[in-house]
């Protein structure tokens, strides 16, 4: 538990000295005990019932300020609204004992007092106008009034921007520079206006003189008002691509702007705005490289372990970059089986790319991931280098197996840098060119099953029937090396890890996040493994049997199929297994079967299992130790950490202060070239015309024209 002092009261933004909380002295403050684990509602249910407070939660609002962290009275308080926000506020408590809680509430008396009692001269006049009243509560902007204050020039005049597409008037800027800003209505006979001035020694402007009532007639009005600028309504929407995949789309921004502000704007200006937030919350893809060194270095200093690289060409710009956790690397190393998937997906943002991945399966086959890189193809010279950087923190060694796609490049930089490991290809490949290349759809499921085998008297006899029945199959099987695709003849063990879907899966996960300039992919990456390892921790913890859960349903299974089984016994270790299609000879202490699936997955099977409870040995006591919970559990009892510290804030060693990392020089995609067909007469017919079938696309991208960004494969 964490105590923590609290009080009620509302925060105020004092000038120049900055964002102040004025407390509540007849309510006073409190001391609130924590538990460090808690949720969003249980916070808020001890705030209120330590303040007796009569309330709902939405009533409440919770903040704090983060003395240490921020470095200008500008920034505002942090808004505790969600459980990750609590975890962040207990755990600052905990380095900073002396940070308060401000808890800020509307009582519902208040709400009361505000609608008070209206005077009997206020019903029965004539002066009483409802539509006026009623107007005053429509909308969800605030009204400009005297004395009004904001941040800088670019808050106040959006403010403007929207009051004017809002109420459908256009006005015209007669003074601007950096210290006044005049504005008046469009039509000269109106007196609407307003002046704003910066307070001295800040970028605060105040209204110090504001005419809001128009004198000009509504019907000499446009229909609409001055459009805000892409920048003014990105701003708006910029909290809605904040810790989310996707965040609105341009004819979702159009709706919003409708909806909340009352506003008609086109889908142009959308997807300009909409760039434009983007941009702000996940930064400008040409920036991030430039943020290379330090973001990493300052992931390494949060991470320990962590081992990080990166590459550029002698101009300095991109080539590669390199990350494995420490927290990844040590559970691979201590607890997981020694076989390692890799796989590669294109990214999309504007400098393209290819994003490598190496992950493993955990002892519930949960998808563990090692390693990522970042590189500008698949090629001889990026999947080597990423692999000696792999090497660097998980070694070479004859129990290492990788498992990937039938890549050349992949295989070369196998045989290259881990010359001791087993590689093995996936079968789902092999399958799908068995049908494309060779149109043996009916006999894939008989290679899938040869390759399933476990054991070799099995395996020999299904692949004979597909080499007698197709010839030409049975020779391309054999040149793709038996011993890397079927599993009784693998070279070391790749237990039930068949295929590279486990990286797939990771490279599907981050189907949004490869959009993403270089640093917020990254930061991505290890937002995902943060939750994966928060996750499964907490799983783990209500996991009370000694197996993990994947395999103790498969032990289920075993035994279910094991009840009618006999077993004779040889030695207290050595038995005789019958009622399977074929007799199994097992032994216990060797923790072998004849079947072959004991030797192969380690985990006891079905004869091994009956043959264990004969002789009073449990099924988990054959089990090898990465399938136990206990291991899992050590997998996962580090965490991933966020970097803790502001980017403003960042401390590293001069020489990463002083890098430069430029964008990387990209270079048309592979593939034929899209060419245009020819224009038939009904084409030309339009394109005369100017009909909208005959405008032309301009990628976002490149600038080009006969194509959008998805499909650009334009150098730039």
């Amino acid at each position: 538990m964490i105590h923590v002092y609290g009080s009620c009261g509302v925060w105020e933004l004092v000038v120049p000295s900055g964002w102040s909380f004025s407390v509540d002295a007849k309510i006073g403050g409190r001391l609130h005990g924590f538990q460090l684990s808690s949720s969003i509602e249980e916070f808020q249910k001890i705030v209120i019932e330590d303040f007796c407070l009569k309330v709902t939660d939405a009533d409440l609002e919770l903040s704090y300020l983060p003395i240490g962290l921020i470095n200008s009275s500008e920034c505002p308080p942090v808004i505790i609204a969600n459980s990750s926000q609590v975890q962040n506020f207990l755990g600052f408590c905990k380095k900073h004992p002396s940070t308060q809680l401000c808890v800020t509430y509307k009582a519902k008396q208040d709400n009361e007092k505000k609608k008070g009692k209206m005077k009997q001269g206020q019903v029965d006049g004539d002066d009483y106008d409802a539509d006026k009243h009623n107007k005053k509560k429509k909308g969800k902007m605030k009204q400009e009034e005297k004395g009004d204050l904001f941040l800088n020039k670019t808050v106040l005049k959006a403010r403007f921007e929207l009051c004017a597409m809002k109420h459908n008037f256009h006005y015209t800027v007669t003074k601007s520079n950096k210290s006044v800003w005049c504005i008046r209505c469009a039509d000269k006979v109106c007196y609407w206006g307003a002046r704003a001035e910066c307070l001295k020694g800040s970028t605060y402007f105040i209204i110090n003189k504001y005419v809001g009532e128009h004198s000009c007639a509504p019907s000499n009005k446009s229909s609409g008002g001055k459009t805000a600028s892409a920048k003014t309504i990105g701003s708006l929407i910029m909290h809605k691509y904040e810790g989310v995949k996707e965040g609105p789309k341009a004819k979702d921004i159009v709706q919003i702007m409708r909806h909340d502000y009352g506003c008609e704007i086109s889908d142009s200006l959308a997807w300009d705005s909409r760039e434009y937030a983007i941009n702000a919350v996940r930064g400008i893809p040409d920036e991030s490289y430039g943020k290379i060194p330090k973001y990493l270095h300052m992931l390494q200093e949060a991470n320990t372990g962590t081992h990080s690289s990166y590459e550029t060409d002698v101009n300095g710009r991109f080539k590669y970059l390199f990350i494995a956790f420490g927290q990844s690397i040590r559970g691979f190393t201590n607890v997981m089986r020694r076989v390692i998937v890799i796989d590669g997906t294109f990214l999309k943002s504007k400098f393209k790319g290819v994003l490598l991945v190496a992950t493993a399966l955990d002892g519930n086959s949960n998808l563990y991931p090692i390693a990522f890189g970042i590189v500008d193809s698949e090629n001889h010279q990026s999947w080597e280098w990423f692999m000696r950087q792999l090497k660097v923190v998980v070694a070479d060694g004859n129990g290492l197996a990788f498992i990937s796609d039938r890549q050349g490049s992949i295989a070369k930089a196998v045989e290259n840098v881990y010359p001791l490991a087993a590689h093995g290809i996936c079968i789902h490949h092999l399958l799908n060119n068995v049908v494309t290349y060779f149109r043996g759809k009916g006999l894939a499921g008989l290679v899938s099953k040869a390759s399933k085998a476990y054991r070799v008297a099995d395996f020999k006899r299904i692949f004979g029937h597909v080499c007698n029945i197709s010839p030409a199959i049975g020779t391309y099987l054999m040149e793709a090396d038996v011993k890397k695709w079927a599993r009784c003849q693998f070279i070391g063990f790749r237990y039930d890890i068949r295929t590279n879907n486990p990286a797939e899966s990771i490279n599907s996960a981050l189907r949004s996040p490869r959009e993403f300039p270089v640093i917020p992919l990254l930061d991505s990456i290890r937002e995902m493994l943060t939750r994966w390892f928060f996750k499964r921790k907490k799983k783990i913890s209500k996991h009370k049997y000694p197996l993990t859960i994947d395999v103790e349903e498969k032990i289920e299974r075993r035994i279910e199929k094991g009840k009618t089984f006999v077993v004779y016994p040889i030695t207290d270790s050595q038995m005789l297994v019958k009622g399977d299609i074929i007799d199994c000879f097992v032994d216990l202490d060797k923790r072998a079967c004849s079947c072959g699936k004991f030797n192969l997955l380690k985990i006891p099977c079905r004869h091994a299992i009956k043959a264990g409870y004969s002789v009073g040995r449990e099924a988990h006591t054959l089990t090898d130790f990465m399938y136990t919970t206990g291991a899992w559990r050590e997998a996962y009892q580090e965490s991933i950490n966020p970097i803790a510290v502001p980017e403003d804030s960042w401390s590293v060693p001069e020489d990463l202060e002083n890098s430069e990392v430029l964008p990387p020089e990209t270079r048309r995609a592979l593939g034929r070239k899209r060419k245009s067909r020819y224009e038939t007469v009904e084409d030309k017919i339009r394109s005369s015309q100017g009909s909208q079938g005959s405008k032309t696309r301009k990628c976002s991208r490149c600038s080009g024209s006969g194509h959008n960004r998805a499909t650009c494969k334009m150098p730039i």
